[in-house]
């Protein structure tokens, strides 16, 4: 993308993927439970509907799937069916855990012990990562460092500037290694209050024209617009749900806290999603699997 403005002629590029997590897992693991548990119907189902994407609204065109390897490691049957499917499989890191938080020590072992664990089900070393929760800070130059050493590119940074003022070329550069950064923008809203993300929660919660507004403006200001979805924003039937009784350690405060937010997270506007994915393919269109952008 080297023009400034849209080409009101033709439809704008975007690149659609899946930050491919349990929900229930995740949550239950940072809640502090020790032996947390899968709900992998509900992963292959929405698996399933993820899939017919591609000709649904993709022209048979492929997306990215990043993987936490805590779940490929428990489904290599389903993550080596999104491989040989034709989709992308890159990494989401080991636990779905926040990067800034962690030592130098944990970042690097966590990060070797999902690529290995990718690499074992597929076959292919991933040559694309997203942290869990676009949680790398951009001043984390260790983090960006590391990956640098281990990926082609990265989708954490996330951003609201025009990308001539961000990299050089939009990477990072180490010495001898290179990474390619594909920010996720966020268009500020409600007097800057808000960020308004392409996908997710926002996608759900938010009209189509915000995200549309969105995804323009990150043309606009030469990003590669991409919309991205995980699992639960996808399925209608709380499938991830975490009950009342598994919450029984927290107290009734907290409870309800952790109950209305989960509300949001599974729950409100799911059934919105694919109609919001057709409004979006209107001015659209996905290009396919990310790691073709690094051949533009």
């Amino acid at each position: 993308m080297t023009s400034k403005y849209i080409d009101t002629n033709s439809k704008i590029p975007f690149y659609f993927s899946v930050d491919f997590e349990d929900f229930y897992h995740d949550v239950n693991r940072s809640l502090g439970n020790p032996n947390p548990s899968f709900k992998l119907a509900a992963l292959k189902k929405s698996y399933e509907i993820i899939n017919r994407y591609s000709d649904q609204f993709f022209a048979g065109r492929r997306m990215t799937f990043f993987v936490t390897a805590v779940l490929a490691k428990k489904a290599p049957d389903l993550i080596q069916k999104i491989f040989n499917d034709g989709h992308e499989v890159a990494c989401h890191y080991n636990f779905h855990d926040n990067v800034d938080n962690e030592t130098a020590e944990t970042f690097i072992d966590n990060l070797d012990i999902a690529i290995e664990t990718l690499h074992s089900i597929t076959g292919e070393r991933p040559v694309g990562f997203r942290a869990p929760s676009f949680a790398i800070s951009a001043d984390n130059a260790f983090a960006y460092k590391e990956l640098a050493k281990r990926f082609k590119y990265d989708s954490s940074y996330k951003t609201s500037e025009h990308k001539s003022q961000i990299l050089k070329n939009g990477e990072f550069l180490f010495g001898d290694n290179s990474l390619k950064e594909f920010y996720i923008y966020q268009m500020p809203y409600a007097f800057g209050k808000i960020n308004i993300r392409t996908g997710g929660t926002f996608l759900r919660l938010f009209p189509i024209s915000l995200t549309i507004k969105a995804m323009k403006q990150a043309y606009n200001k030469q990003h590669t617009p991409l919309l991205y979805l995980h699992p639960y924003d996808i399925l209608t039937g709380k499938e991830f749900w975490v009950t009342w009784k598994e919450l029984q350690f927290m107290n009734i405060k907290q409870r309800a806290i952790f109950w209305l937010r989960q509300n949001q997270w599974l729950n409100l506007g799911n059934k919105t999603v694919e109609t919001k994915i057709e409004q979006i393919c209107k001015t659209f269109e996905h290009q396919g699997p990310m790691r073709e952008l690094l051949d533009e």
